[in-house]
């Protein structure tokens, strides 16, 4: 009988590991990883958010706010959950300073900013001038750590039905341009 070797990691994508070269900065110090979550878009069912960002903050325990990036341009982020294996990687976070931190602020543009349902829905976000994500087990900087973060939303995943949807459109739709032929030959 012959041997084969088989590597099931080869098809398996492990979106959040821990040991990815992403993981560290140029000078070999680790990044700290970081899972953001909003209990509001948790329960309403958010798999994507489109949003046009102004200024980037964070809090801490006592809620005092510091500044982490204004935005003089239009900035449209596009934020996917951990299940697509997605991230941001900011880079001057840990300017702050030493200390605990517990959530990032996105201040909002009026227009522009959107949720995308776990039905694969979307639907446009009007009035909202921040938006706060915790952050998981918090932050804590400490001196000389790498000033870098990645972030990664806790957001539901699609449902498997959505991934059907447009195929049933699809035959909808012809069937429906079907009819119209055939009753355009009539006349």
């Amino acid at each position: 009988m012959k041997k084969m070797r088989f590597y099931p990691t080869i098809w398996q994508t492990i979106p959040f590991s821990f040991e990815l070269v992403d993981q560290w900065n140029a000078e070999g110090k680790k990044v700290a990883d970081l899972t953001l979550k909003n209990e509001d878009a948790n329960k309403k069912g958010v798999s994507e958010m489109i949003l046009n960002v102004t200024r980037l903050s964070t809090l801490d325990g006592r809620g005092k706010e510091y500044l982490i990036k204004d935005f003089q341009q239009k900035t449209c982020l596009n934020l996917k959950g951990i299940h697509t294996g997605l991230f941001i990687r900011l880079k001057n976070v840990l300017e702050l300073g030493a200390g605990e931190y517990t959530a990032f602020r996105f201040y909002l543009n009026s227009s522009g900013n959107s949720f995308g349902y776990s039905d694969r829905s979307i639907k446009p976000i009007y009035g909202l001038e921040y938006l706060d994500f915790e952050i998981g087990n918090g932050l804590k900087i400490n001196d000389g750590e790498a000033p870098q973060v990645i972030l990664r939303f806790d957001f539901e995943r699609y449902a498997v039905s959505s991934y059907f949807e447009p195929i049933l459109r699809f035959f909808k739709r012809s069937k429906a341009l079907t009819a119209k032929l055939a009753h355009g030959f009539e006349n």
